[in-house]
């Protein structure tokens, strides 16, 4: 029997390669530059996501002071259906916050910056996120669930969810998604956060609810264009380990 990650890799790769062939934004190669330090973060992801998650329920435990039965209880007798759109509202309102801070305090980015590194984007670049930042994002998003007594199937379908659009906002897709586009995070809004255009980048902070960006006044998303280039200035090692000690060389140089 295969691990249950490699059969997600599998799924995953089946779903989105042929899509990526059809439906491409940019012509590129499967196995791009930079593929297989990407598959290493999909591999190593996994375990350190339930890492973060035991951090979670840790920092909880500690707070039993702070939690309120009866808000939770109220929480957790709604429907599933509408505890999973409350958890999109919720969790993304909490990511928007994490991640401007990732663009906006010098010591964040350095972690951030490997995420953006990538100069090709596709489904797998999506995991490229270097495991610090991992831990804290998935705190900001799951802390307030969790808080509020969330059921766990609700939970679980919004991991399910969470993850899709993950994978598909970054993906080499070129598809009109209509209206939807400001209710659904999709490649068009996302790939412009990836954008080597300077100062494109600080836009496009939600990672589900395009109106978060809309609402803040940090949305970037024009009708007919798409960028061409990605990645950042910043000169960032090629390899996993080189990235992974990436953001503490250089704090320790520029403390220096």
């Amino acid at each position: 029997m295969l691990p249950e990650i490699v059969k997600g890799f599998v799924v995953l790769a089946g779903i989105f390669i042929p899509l990526e062939r059809i439906l491409f934004l940019h012509k590129q190669k499967i196995f791009r530059l930079g593929w297989a330090t990407d598959a290493t973060y999909f591999f190593t992801g996994h375990f350190i996501g339930r890492s973060g998650a035991l951090v979670v329920t840790v920092i909880l435990s500690l707070m039993t002071n702070l939690l309120n039965p009866e808000l939770q209880s109220k929480v957790a007798s709604q429907p599933v259906w509408l505890q999973f759109v409350e958890a999109i509202v919720i969790s993304d309102m909490a990511y928007y916050i994490a991640h401007r801070l990732l663009h906006e305090v010098p010591w964040l980015w350095q972690f951030h910056a490997v995420h953006h590194s990538s100069e090709h984007m596709d489904w797998l670049a999506a995991v490229r996120v270097h495991p610090c930042e991992q831990i804290f994002t998935q705190i900001c998003k799951i802390m307030p669930l969790y808080w509020l007594g969330f059921t766990k199937e609700s939970l679980v379908v919004y991991a399910l969810y969470s993850a899709a659009i993950a994978f598909l906002i970054h993906s080499n897709i070129k598809l009109k998604f209509g209206i939807l586009k400001w209710f659904v995070a999709t490649p068009q809004f996302h790939h412009w956060h990836h954008s080597k255009i300077p100062g494109i980048n600080n836009k496009n902070f939600a990672v589900q609810l395009p109106l978060l960006d809309l609402l803040f006044g940090t949305i970037y998303m024009p009708a007919k264009k798409m960028p061409h280039k990605y990645g950042i200035s910043d000169s960032i090692p090629a390899g996993y380990v080189g990235q992974i000690f990436y953001p503490f060389s250089r704090m320790i140089k520029n403390a220096r």
